[in-house]
C-alpha cells in the first residue's frame, strides 16, 4: 500500500495519503503540539504535506516522505513554542516599560499637585487639604478650624479656583472631577 500512497502522490493526487497517512500525522502534531498549540497542529500538518508535494518527485521510498512530514511538523511546532515565547517575552518587556512609565508619569503628576497645593494661600491650603486630602466634610473642616460651615465652601471653592489655574486642565479634571 505504501509503494501505492507513494506513486499517488508523486503524481499530485493526495487522495491516498489523506485517508491512510493524515491521520497519524495529525494525532502526531496534536501530542507535539501539546495544549499551547493543539490547535494549530493541523496547520502545521497541511504546511508539511505542501512543503513535501512540492518536493514530490525527490521522494523514493514511503519512510523518506514520512521522515520528511515528521521532521516538518516538529520544525513548525518548535518554531510556534520560539514565536510564543518572543511574544510572551516581548509582552512582558512592554508591560514592564508601561509599568515604569505610568509611574514615572504618576510620580511628576503627584509632584505637580503637590507643588499647585503648596502654592495656595494658607487658609485655603488648610481648608483643601482637610477636605479633599483628608476626605472630612465641609461640617467637621468647620467645627475643627472654627469656622461656619459656609466659610469652608467659599475658602475650598477658592482653593479650586486657584488649583484650576495652576494645573493642566486634563490634570485638573484627573484630580478634582467627581
Amino acid at each position: 500500500m505504501d509503494a501505492r500512497i507513494l506513486e499517488e502522490f508523486k503524481q499530485g493526487r493526495l487522495e491516498l495519503l489523506y485517508r491512510h497517512v493524515y491521520p497519524g500525522l495529525l494525532l502526531y502534531a496534536v501530542r507535539h503540539a501539546g495544549e499551547t498549540h493543539g490547535f494549530l497542529a493541523e496547520d502545521c500538518v497541511q504546511d508539511a504535506i505542501f512543503r513535501a508535494w512540492e518536493r514530490r518527485e525527490h521522494f523514493d521510498t514511503m519512510q523518506s516522505l514520512k521522515s520528511f512530514f515528521y521532521v516538518s511538523i516538529r520544525n513548525s511546532i518548535i518554531s510556534l513554542d520560539r514565536k510564543q515565547k518572543a511574544k510572551e517575552r516581548y509582552v512582558s518587556q512592554l508591560e514592564d516599560e508601561v509599568v515604569f512609565s505610568n509611574s514615572v508619569i504618576d510620580n511628576e503628576t503627584q509632584v505637580l499637585l503637590h507643588r499647585a497645593i503648596e502654592a495656595l494661600p494658607e487658609k485655603e491650603r488648610e481648608v483643601f487639604e482637610l477636605c479633599c486630602v483628608e476626605g472630612m466634610k465641609n461640617a467637621e473642616a468647620a467645627e475643627r478650624l472654627g469656622v461656619s460651615e459656609s466659610t469652608v465652601k467659599k475658602t475650598k471653592a477658592k482653593a479650586l479656583d486657584f488649583l484650576r489655574e495652576r494645573l493642566d486642565p486634563a490634570l485638573f479634571l484627573f484630580f478634582f472631577a467627581h
